[in-house]
């Protein structure tokens, strides 16, 4: 149920009081102008982050997929590993799938992340801003008559969200190589091949791992331990 705008205002209203509760000394106006040029400053920080983090997995991502399809339109591996029996082709590729499998999915987590953090901090915006400088971060100014059919024409899509969006299909495309790796070059019935059995059960592993200890914490207490260095000079 869609609430009126009576009510999203009284709920705002509602939710500020209960912010400036739970800050101490957020009653005084000069503390609340400090907290505000804080929390756009690390927005903006927020959002710088984001996309060097993208393009750290974009750069990386690219390598994968550029050695996935070098070795798989190769006719062989490189002289020096066949004959020293290294690894073959198929073993190259199923290697390759996985750290692309892995990172592709590394990579969504982190955009999750990094949209939950700025959104975090817009928040704090939202709270602070309107008795210092109005409601300007929240109010959004467009055209009466926006179409996404008029292609020459801007359009509210959310940068963050297609990235997101990006990212879950290069999810899906890595997923789709590991899975054809598979049934082209590996027995997937009893007994099962060594190679492959490790390379998937370490995949299920880390991704597990990147899940359930990749996540805040918040009931971590932080707790710190001081420790003090002294110097002194001998005479």
């Amino acid at each position: 149920m869609d609430l009126t705008p009576y009510a999203l205002q009284m709920r705002f209203r509602f939710m500020k009081n209960k912010y400036f509760k739970f800050y101490d000394g957020f009653c005084n106006k000069k503390r609340r102008e400090k907290a505000l040029d804080h929390a756009l400053d690390i927005r903006k920080f927020e959002i710088e982050l984001y996309w060097k983090r993208a393009t750290y997995f974009w750069a990386f991502i690219a390598v994968t997929f550029a050695g996935y399809f070098s070795v798989s339109v190769s006719e062989s591996i490189p002289p020096g590993m066949s004959e020293k029996k290294i690894m073959n082709k198929q073993d190259i590729l199923l290697l390759i799938s996985c750290i692309g499998f892995v990172f592709s999915i590394a990579w969504y987590f982190v955009n999750r992340a990094s949209k939950f953090w700025q959104n975090n901090w817009e928040r704090h915006v939202d709270l602070l801003e309107d008795e210092i400088i109005g409601p300007l971060y929240k109010t959004r100014l467009e055209e009466c008559c926006t179409s996404f059919w008029k292609l020459n024409n801007s359009y509210k899509f959310s940068v963050s969200k297609i990235n997101q969006l990006l990212s879950l299909f290069v999810v899906l495309i890595f997923f789709l190589l590991l899975i054809n790796v598979l049934i082209t070059y590996y027995r997937i019935t009893l007994p099962f091949e060594l190679f492959p059995t490790i390379c998937l059960f370490l995949t299920v592993i880390f991704i597990c791992a990147l899940y359930v200890f990749g996540k805040q914490d918040d009931k971590d207490d932080n707790a710190m331990i001081a420790k003090y260095r002294s110097t002194t000079l001998k005479d």
